[in-house]
C-alpha cells in the first residue's frame, strides 16, 4: 500500500515560492502527487490517502483528483486534522465505503471565490468573473451530488453555511462512512511476523527539512499558540489563535456559548468556533439595573445613618413598657407645694394667718405705743 499525506494547501508549483514567503509552507502541487504516483510499483494495488489541508487553487485540486482516480488502484481516504474547500474534493477520490475521519477531524466546504482583483475592472470583466465563479460552483457541487449521494439542496445549504462540521455531519452529507474511534492495545505474549507494508510520500519539501532540525517530524508536532480569554462570568475560553480577535473556524474550547464583557457571544461547537453573535441593540436593561442599584446603594446609606445604637435600642423598649413618654412626663411632674407657700388664686388677696405669739407681740406693741404717745 502506498501511503499519500496532503498536509499543505494545494499550490500550483509556480507559486510555490510565493507561498513559502507568505505562510512559511510551499504546498503541495499536481507534479508532486504525479512523481508520486510514477514511485508506485505496478503490482501495489492500493493508495491511502492522509488528509490535513485547507484547499488551494481549484485547478491544481481537479489535477491531483482525476490523476489519482486514473490510476485504477483502490483508494481510501481518511481526514487527520483538517480538510476544507478543495481538499474535500480530493477527499472523494476514494469511493463512500473508504473514506473516513478521525473524531476530533474538521470538514468545510463553500463556493469559489475569487482572492481579489487588481487595477481597474469593467462591467463587462466583472460579469465575465460572475459567470467564471458561478460554473465553477455547479461544477462543485455536480461533484459533490454524484460522489456523496445525497440530496443537493443539503449541499448548497451547509456550502452557504461556509461552517465546519464533525463526523457525524459528515457521514449525514455522504463525505465519509465512518468516523473512527481510538481502540485500546492488547498486550500479547505471542512473536508476530509482520510483512511491513511499503509506504512512500511526497518527497520531503524544504519546510520539512526545517521542521526535522527543530525536533519534529510533522507540522502537528509544533505546539499550537492559543489565546486565553475571560467571558463575562469569570470562565476561561481557549482559542488556538496566536493574535488578533477570534474567528469562526478557529479550534477553541470548552464548547457552549460565551458571553464576553463587549457582548459577543462566540459559539463552540466540537471544539470549533461556529458562531460569533453581535451584542442586541436597544437593550435598555443595563441602564435599568444600574438605576436600580443606584437607587438602592442610597436607601442603605439612609438607612446607615440613621440606625440606632444597642444602647438606644434598650432605653426605647424600657420606655415602651413604662407606658411611654407621656406618661414618664406627667410622673416626672411633683405635686408638692412647700409650707408659707400656698398657692395664690388670681384676683383675690392673700390670706394670712397669724398664730398666738404673733398676736401677743402685736398687743405689746399697740400698748407701748400708746403710752408712749401721752
Amino acid at each position: 500500500m502506498a501511503k499519500l499525506f496532503i498536509n499543505k494547501d494545494i499550490v500550483a508549483d509556480a507559486d510555490k515560492m510565493e507561498n513559502w514567503y507568505l505562510t512559511g509552507v510551499d504546498g503541495v502541487s499536481f507534479s508532486d502527487v504525479q512523481d508520486f504516483i510514477s514511485w508506485i510499483p505496478v503490482d501495489d494495488p492500493r493508495i491511502d490517502i492522509e488528509l490535513h489541508s485547507c484547499g488551494g487553487d481549484v485547478a491544481e485540486g481537479y489535477a491531483i483528483y482525476d490523476a489519482l482516480r486514473a490510476t485504477g488502484k483502490e483508494i481510501s481516504a481518511t481526514v487527520v486534522g483538517r480538510c476544507a474547500s478543495m481538499a474535500t474534493v480530493i477527499l472523494l477520490a476514494a469511493p463512500i465505503e473508504r473514506r473516513k475521519m478521525y473524531p476530533h477531524a474538521k470538514i468545510l466546504i463553500h463556493s469559489p471565490y475569487c482572492p481579489g482583483i487588481e487595477g481597474s475592472v469593467d462591467i463587462q470583466a466583472l460579469e465575465s468573473l460572475k459567470s467564471g465563479l458561478e460554473a465553477e460552483r455547479e461544477k462543485m457541487l455536480s461533484l459533490y451530488v454524484e460522489r456523496c449521494g445525497v440530496d443537493r439542496s443539503l449541499l448548497e445549504e451547509q456550502m452557504a453555511k461556509e461552517t465546519w462540521f464533525g463526523g457525524e455531519v459528515a457521514k449525514q452529507l455522504g463525505f465519509v462512512s465512518e468516523v473512527i474511534m481510538p481502540k485500546s492495545a492488547k498486550v500479547s505474549t505471542k512473536t508476530i511476523i509482520m510483512n511491513k507494508e511499503k509506504e512512500m510520500t511526497v518527497k520531503k519539501s524544504l519546510f520539512e527539512r526545517i521542521l526535522a532540525k527543530a525536533g519534529y517530524a510533522k507540522i502537528e508536532d509544533v505546539p499550537a499558540v492559543a489565546l486565553e480569554l475571560t467571558t463575562a462570568g469569570g470562565d476561561t475560553l481557549t482559542v488556538e489563535r496566536e493574535e488578533g480577535d477570534p474567528q469562526v473556524g478557529d479550534p477553541a474550547s470548552p464548547d457552549g456559548e460565551h458571553v464576553m464583557p463587549d457582548g459577543k457571544t462566540i459559539v463552540v461547537t466540537d471544539g470549533v468556533i461556529t458562531e460569533i453573535r453581535e451584542p442586541e441593540e436597544g437593550n435598555n436593561d443595563t441602564a435599568a439595573l444600574e438605576a436600580r442599584i443606584a437607587e438602592l446603594e442610597q436607601q442603605v446609606s439612609d438607612l446607615t445613618a440613621n440606625a440606632k445604637t444597642e444602647d438606644d435600642i434598650k432605653i426605647l423598649d424600657t420606655v415602651a413598657k413604662a407606658g411611654g413618654i407621656e406618661k414618664l412626663t406627667k410622673a416626672a411632674a411633683s405635686k408638692y407645694i412647700p409650707s408659707g407657700r400656698a398657692p395664690q388664686v388670681k384676683g383675690k388677696p392673700e390670706v394670712k394667718h397669724e398664730s398666738k405669739i404673733d398676736k401677743k407681740l402685736a398687743a405689746i406693741r399697740e400698748k407701748n405705743k400708746q403710752r408712749f404717745n401721752k
